[in-house]
């Protein structure tokens, strides 16, 4: 919080949504409730439907939102803000940001990628900053809100929604930190409930009636990314029947894999018992 209230930028419309926290956040709000348009702690369905619930209030022309592991560096918003100025096309800007441990010790650079519908879809993962960047209401209102059936792609959807409409502004510079940790839900990103997202996304969102117009003739191909893709995510916890599933929903649109994607088929393939036993030995890193 002190990281958004200390910014050098003003007026700042700072609005805290809780979901009913027990450990001691809802005093830390308290304290400093006279800088606060508007705060509430109380039970909700999971992190994108109180982000909404928190933007439904808010009234300013742009908008952004930070998690509670994050921080915002000195300047970030004046940066964002300055850019947004520069560029009037521009819907969003966003920065790069520093990965920290629970102990704010920094671990690696988060360089922010290429901002483009096309681009953005191939990654398959997220290519915006998210703590570092704001974006225009009306941006918000052509891409939002927030798919509340998402825990963890909402964000990486809202972005790529967001690139249909209009171009972005890349800062090259660090305006956020990016904390990882064993209880954040980044840290478990080849987990089963990310996985299972992932999937969503190549059924629903690339296998839909709605896919943007610009991403139906790679559809197959993206559909097959992202099942290969968790494939890998089932693997590494150890589901090994739901790994092989993916990867042989993914060979009819697209037979064409890499010699990685072809062995870890072929591991899939293998008698389960024996993968399992693999899995267990093999090195973590």
């Amino acid at each position: 919080m002190r990281s958004v209230l200390e910014q050098d930028y003003e007026p700042i419309e700072y609005i805290v949504v809780d979901g009913g926290s027990t450990d001691g956040s809802v005093d830390v709000i308290r304290r400093h409730k006279d800088r606060l348009a508007w705060w509430t702690s109380e039970p909700d369905g999971g992190q994108p439907q109180g982000l909404n619930k928190g933007f439904a209030r808010s009234t300013g022309e742009l908008m952004g939102f930070l998690n509670s592991d994050d921080t915002l560096l000195p300047g970030a918003v004046s940066q964002l803000v300055g850019e947004l100025e520069r560029d009037p096309r521009a819907l969003a800007a966003y920065g790069d940001a520093v990965y920290v441990d629970e102990r704010s010790g920094e671990t690696r650079y988060g360089k922010s990628q290429v901002w483009g519908v096309g681009p953005m879809a191939l990654a398959a993962t997220g290519t915006v900053m998210q703590p570092a960047s704001l974006w225009r209401r009306r941006a918000w209102e052509l891409a939002g809100p927030f798919d509340e059936s998402y825990q963890v792609w909402f964000d990486v959807l809202f972005f790529l929604n967001m690139a249909r409409f209009g171009p972005a502004s890349h800062v090259e510079e660090p305006l956020a930190t990016y904390r990882i940790h064993q209880e954040s839900k980044t840290a478990h990103a080849t987990g089963i409930p990310h996985t299972e997202e992932l999937m969503r996304v190549a059924d629903e969102y690339f296998g839909g009636p709605d896919l943007p117009e610009e991403l139906r003739p790679q559809a197959r191909t993206l559909r097959a990314l992202y099942y290969r893709r968790a494939a890998w995510g089932y693997y590494s916890s150890g589901d090994i029947a739901r790994a092989r599933r993916a990867l042989l929903r993914s060979v009819p649109l697209r037979p064409r894999m890499s010699r990685k994607t072809m062995r870890l088929l072929a591991r899939t393939l293998t008698p389960e018992p024996i993968v399992r036993l693999r899995h267990r030995l093999a090195p973590r890193r």
